[in-house]
């Protein structure tokens, strides 16, 4: 989970998808194991293959019962019957890819490599520390069939598939019904035509009192990424393919400088006073805690707004959906999990339970639990979605409604731009840089790859 996502950090499942976790877990007598590997790293003495796993979705992570899940039930398979799970546990996705870049650049990475969101695929391939996959979906063609084909593509690197996606992203706006109405603004059915139209709802807003947008700029500045792609993307033709292009190298051309000058404009005159500096965590209980009227975000914030820890009771309610002005939604495909194993045996088991993660069963289940949206192509959503999950159900018809699609920084850019884009918002957002000077730094960024 994008992914090379930021992720809200709390989840609550929906009542269905709980109750099909309580069914499928219930016969499990075998939870994954805490204790370390044995020395000889393959098998133990009673015969098990142990597959060491460095996991982020654990604590309050919004996919931490479905992972929870979907490790157990993993072990209750006849694929999965004779293998245990040795887990490091790091609570955030931040500190998960800072060390996975760290253990790819000198160290051993774990056997399942779960993916944090950047976009580290072709990084950890040419660093010869993870597994081509190609002859497991060569031999397997009604796995390779789940995927699309962008997907793959997206995973590949030299011809050799190294990640398996487990989701595709999608991001948009949330917004507060109540904030709307106190400022008397009427939201749009699927977007705000223009740009100019939404920055004169950010006039409103702020006449009424009220924060317009949710925007921060430590880590990844997740949230304004989400902005300026939808800027850069939504303008012009050419800013829609440029938004499209992997690893880009000149960011030095009109489309993203003057949607760079917007983000200036947004975070110097809509956001909260603490987003310059800010993480992602506490701009997001901005919007739970309704302090701002805007946020863009992806499905798998969903389920915090029903989760009575971050959001007040009622909160799923208040909420609506809408795309970028413009009509623009984010659509990449995900960096997938890849394989550290070195040995056969463990190889065999990782691959395994990547099969396993990504059947349609489960990756509805992940929809329901997590708002992750399925890799599969073929899958027809549930009915039953719309009663359990009405803003699932909205969500998945607003995006259908996109006009705009375009990638975004953390799936398409260089992991040093990513950094640089976050180190130089605030020197942006105070005016101690102009756009031009930050698309520059930005460019130099990408030059050095």
């Amino acid at each position: 989970m994008t992914r090379h996502k930021k992720a809200a950090t709390a989840m609550a499942a929906v009542t269905l998808a709980a109750a099909m976790l309580l069914s499928l877990c219930s016969c499990a007598s075998v939870s994954p194991s805490k204790q370390p590997a044995t020395a000889s790293g393959t098998k133990d003495t009673d015969g098990k293959v142990t597959l060491n796993v460095i996991n982020y979705h654990v604590g309050v992570d919004y996919a931490a019962d479905y992972y929870k899940y979907l490790f157990e039930s993993f072990l209750e398979t006849e694929a999965g019957k004779n293998v245990r799970f040795n887990f490091e546990e790091i609570p955030t996705t931040d500190a998960f890819n800072q060390k996975i870049k760290l253990l790819i650049s000198g160290g051993t990475l774990p056997d399942i490599v779960l993916n944090g969101g950047n976009n580290i695929t072709e990084l950890a391939a040419r660093a010869g520390k993870v597994r081509d996959l190609t002859p497991y979906f060569d031999a397997d063609p009604a796995w390779r069939a789940l995927f699309d084909d962008r997907s793959i593509e997206f995973n590949t690197v030299d011809g050799k598939i190294y990640g398996v996606p487990v989701s595709k992203e999608i991001s948009y706006i949330y917004y507060n019904k109540e904030l709307f109405a106190r400022a008397g603004i009427e939201p749009p059915e699927t977007a705000f035509e223009s740009w100019d139209e939404f920055f004169k709802a950010c006039e409103t807003f702020k006449a009424a009192g009220i924060t317009p947008v949710g925007m921060d700029t430590a880590d990844s500045g997740w949230l304004s990424n989400l902005w300026l792609c939808g800027l850069i993307a939504t303008q012009s033709k050419a800013g829609e393919t440029w938004m499209n292009t992997e690893f880009p190298t000149n960011f030095n051309i009109p489309q993203v400088q003057s949607a760079v000058a917007q983000l200036q404009r947004m975070l110097s005159q809509y956001t909260t006073a603490d987003a310059v500096g800010g993480r992602y965590d506490p701009m997001a209980t901005h919007f739970f805690n309704g302090e701002v009227a805007m946020f863009p975000n992806g499905p798998w914030m969903i389920p915090d707004f029903r989760n009575t820890e971050k959001a007040p009771e009622g909160f799923y309610n208040k909420v609506g959906v809408m795309l970028l002005p413009g009509g623009g939604m984010s659509l990449v495909p995900t960096p997938g999990d890849m394989v550290g194993a070195t040995d056969p045996k463990k190889i065999e088991a990782a691959v395994a339970f990547l099969k396993y993660s990504t059947t349609v069963e489960n990756q509805l289940l992940a929809l329901e639990m997590t708002g992750l949206q399925p890799v599969s192509p073929h899958i027809t959503i549930p009915a039953r979605l719309k009663n359990s999950d009405p803003l699932m159900a909205k969500v998945l018809d607003t995006a259908a409604r996109a006009k705009v699609t375009y990638g975004q920084n953390q799936a398409y850019w260089h992991q040093n731009v990513i950094d640089a884009f976050s180190t130089f918002l605030p020197e942006l957002a105070y005016f101690n840089i102009t756009p031009e000077q930050f698309c520059a730094r930005l460019t130099e960024a990408a030059l050095k790859n």
